[in-house]
């Protein structure tokens, strides 16, 4: 529940934050030129300026500021004596201190991101911190700002500025014990007007300030998580709404779709009987036609229709001029013997196997 609070605190604080770079933007947009590189040059900044073998101190603004001392670093990068005394006579008079890292201290990135992780994006870094830098999210302090939005390809150009948490901690011990502590923390070369800061005290000090205030912490997080339903429950309702009004049109069409079934289930059975009717219709009528055409002394053992194909086989005493008197047939064509005719000693009949086709239905005169 608490990294859900706070997550939904960092959004919070995330959208207040670009609400305030763009409404500040804005403003100084209507500032003339002129007055505001007047504003940019005034300050009374205090700059702990840190090189590879050096320190500096540094009095002024991001814009314009002049250097006090500079003196090499002790041993183990301790501070030198001579800096040390204008730092802690200077410190109580400067608005602000800000401590300036040498670039071999630090990794800087610039990372290319969906436009959809914008809202979250500090705890998107810190998630995927191993997978864009050599180090883990425990290992590092880091800043970030958007240089550049592009909708088109809904994706975001994010600066990324990270330094080991053991040499940072390091150098705010030591000024912790001089009783001098920086608000802001970057590197050196960064002129931005909103430099990005890896101050792990100021950091500290914005979520301690939101975190006092518990009451209005859950009482935000509720309102987002209201809102968020808020859509969802009126969907919900809606749909519930719409189902009720078609449970009574959904039965119709369940009963209307059931006799549809049903009539196209006897309309199957009534085509099949009718299909059934013609074929016993066309074999009644050939049936009676061969017993007109065929003699009285021939008589069928065997009568068989196989599609147009018709069989006859059976005896008759005139077997060889059944072809000439099938001839006359207004229903069967083509008749043939399918075997030789063979006699049957003890009927005196002449037993045959013929073999014919059924006319067409619009070929029959």
């Amino acid at each position: 529940m608490n990294d859900r609070l706070q997550m939904a605190a960092d959004a919070l604080i995330a959208m207040a934050r670009r609400f305030w770079q763009w409404w500040s933007g804005e403003l100084l947009g209507l500032v003339p030129e002129r007055w505001r590189e007047r504003l940019r040059r005034r300050g009374n900044l205090l700059f702990i300026v840190l090189q590879d073998d050096k320190c500096s101190l540094e009095f002024g603004s991001f814009g314009q500021r002049e250097t006090l001392v500079s003196a090499p670093l002790g041993e183990g990068g301790e501070l030198p004596p001579a800096v040390v005394e204008v730092l802690l006579n200077r410190a109580a008079k400067a608005a602000q201190v800000i401590l300036l890292l040498p670039e071999r201290q630090l990794l800087h990135k610039v990372l290319s991101l969906p436009a959809a992780t914008e809202a979250g994006l500090g705890n998107v870094l810190r998630f995927e911190m191993d997978r864009h830098t050599p180090f883990s999210a425990e290992q590092v302090y880091f800043g970030f700002r958007i240089v550049e939005r592009d909708r088109r390809r809904q994706r975001l150009q994010v600066e990324l500025l990270v330094v080991l948490r053991e040499y940072l901690d390091q150098l705010l011990k030591r000024l912790d014990r001089l009783a001098v502590h920086p608000v802001l923390v970057t590197r050196a070369e960064d002129q931005q007007a909103q430099p990005i800061n890896l101050s792990p005290a100021g950091m500290a000090r914005k979520r301690g300030g939101w975190r006092g205030n518990r009451r209005l912490q859950v009482a935000a997080v509720v309102a987002l998580v209201l809102l968020a339903l808020l859509p969802l429950w009126q969907q919900q309702q809606r749909a519930e709404r719409l189902a009720n009004q078609l449970d009574g049109p959904k039965a119709a069409a369940e009963r209307a779709a059931a006799v549809r079934d049903e009539l196209q289930r006897l309309e199957a059975g009534r085509a099949y009987l009718r299909e059934q009717q013609l074929k016993a219709d066309d074999v009644l009528a050939t049936l009676d036609e061969l017993t007109r055409l065929l003699p009285d002394s021939t008589w069928l053992s065997r009568f068989e229709l196989i599609g147009e194909r018709v069989r006859m086989d059976g005896e008759s005493a005139e077997a060889s001029a059944l072809i000439g008197m099938l001839e006359q047939s207004q229903t069967l064509q083509n008749v043939s013997y399918a075997s030789p005719i063979t006699s049957n000693p003890r009927t005196q009949k002449d037993r045959f196997s013929l073999v014919a086709e059924r006319r067409p239905q619009q070929e029959a005169p």
